[in-house]
């Protein structure tokens, strides 16, 4: 894994962007501890092993605005330690993007990353056996500049690095850029027109095809204090270095409306060409706050394009005592490499929240998945996942936790299928 460089380039990033200016930033960050009971912790249809788990936690959010420099960084660290049977394992989570306006108006910098944990093998569950971490790094400068009339342009460059510790396959380098023609319809309005393209060349060619990938679209955006939106319409292109050539609409919606100031409702759409790189890309800012663990992703990690449709929506409330949050989606992933599964999957979740008293509250989550795949795998896997916890806030710093946890698996293939139980106990100290 190539953690130190990526460590090194953000750190420097930071470092040359806020000198001066540290009381613009604000870094919240956790510390915590607990015992975890799990009844299979490998996940197994046959044998499960139980094991007692000692967790170890640390987690951070920075964020700095200004007009020169917005920056938003989370990571966390999860240590576990097993009994025998297993190694002592720790996960590390990072995600975040700097945008430094180094020329007002003229010349800027931009660095995105994203690492973390997926499955080495998509089809197997997330045993403590099946996980490596993955980086996605992204950085370039962006020029600004006046297009005639009341036209912006902006001009993009970047160059993009993505690695993974076990599947080398999806390890690459690649060079993008853009090239954008802005135009202010009103004070809440804008129409733009964009030309994209990657050029992208995998480290093992043997099991990766190098390509290029085209975009031409406009982008229309529209922003209220109670509704935004953004819908983008074009076209977009994939040549292969061997010749192979795919041409595809592209087709982009996100709607938000904020019926008041304690609800939110969002909807988003998309038909595109995209790879397992960019969507990481595309999830930074995902997380908000300190992240609470450090999640195993179920994205497949593989070299191949593919074309996406997806359709998704979610409700949020937060109330004084109650705070509520629903999701659904649906997504068809068509793999341009033959070889490669196909697969739909479709889901939904619901969280609850409830302050008992003052200091203590009630959590409630569940969700439900089912995702099918083509030839050569053609399997269906349905997952359920349930939850439930109490939070006891002790002090302005220090909280602990007692939840317990139910996650199973059914399968087209009996092999596939299994149960898991798990009750955690834990203490969190905050610094805010």
């Amino acid at each position: 894994m190539k953690r130190p460089f990526t460590t090194t380039v953000i750190a420097a990033a930071l470092a040359a962007a806020l000198p001066g200016t540290a009381d613009a930033v604000r870094i919240d960050y956790s510390l915590d501890a607990g015992y975890e009971r799990d009844d299979n912790v490998a996940l197994s249809a046959t044998d499960p092993i139980e094991q007692d788990i000692l967790r170890l936690g640390a987690g951070f959010a920075l964020t700095h605005d200004t007009s020169t420099v917005q920056a938003s960084l989370a990571g966390r660290v999860d240590h576990r330690r097993y009994e025998d049977i297993y190694d002592d394992a720790t996960d590390r989570m990072l995600e975040g993007r700097l945008n430094w306006m180094i020329v007002p108006d003229r010349f800027g910098f931009v660095l995105e990353d994203r690492y973390g944990v997926q499955t080495i093998n998509r089809f197997a569950p997330a045993s403590p056996d099946n996980r490596q971490q993955v980086n996605v790094l992204s950085l370039g400068p962006n020029f600004y500049f006046n297009a005639g009339g009341a036209l912006r342009g902006q001009a993009e460059l970047r160059y993009i690095d993505s690695h993974a510790e076990v599947t080398q396959d999806f390890n690459s380098s690649r060079v993008a850029g853009a090239l954008r023609i802005i135009k202010d319809l009103d004070a809440t309005s804008s129409l733009s027109f964009n030309l994209q393209g990657q050029d992208i060349d995998f480290d093992n060619d043997l099991f990766a095809r190098d390509h290029k990938r085209y975009e031409a679209f406009a982008t229309y955006r529209r922003q209220f204090n109670r509704f935004d939106m953004q819908l983008d319409g074009g076209w977009s292109r994939l040549d292969y270095a061997d010749g192979q050539s795919r041409n595809n609409p592209l087709a982009r919606a996100e709607i938000g409306w904020q019926p008041s100031e304690r609800s939110r409702f969002n909807l988003n759409a998309a038909n595109q060409f995209s790879d397992a790189a960019t969507s990481a890309l595309d999830q930074i800012g995902a997380t908000t706050g300190i992240p609470a663990s450090v999640m195993t992703g179920d994205s497949t990690v593989t070299a191949s394009a593919y074309e996406v449709r997806e359709l998704g929506g979610g409700y949020e409330y937060t109330g004084v005592r109650t705070s509520l949050s629903l999701s659904a989606y649906h997504q068809r992933l068509d793999y341009i490499d033959v070889g490669t599964a196909n697969e739909e999957a479709r889901g939904g979740s619901i969280g609850f929240g409830y302050r008992l008293q003052p200091t203590l509250t009630l959590r409630a989550s569940a969700s439900a998945n089912r995702t099918e795949y083509n030839a050569p795998a053609n399997r269906r896997e349905d997952n359920r996942l349930y939850s439930l916890g109490l939070e006891k806030q002790w002090s302005r710093h220090w909280s602990s936790t007692l939840s317990a946890t139910r996650y199973s698996r059914s399968s087209s293939l009996d092999s596939a299928e299994f149960e898991q139980n798990l009750i955690y106990i834990g203490v969190t100290y905050r610094n805010r």
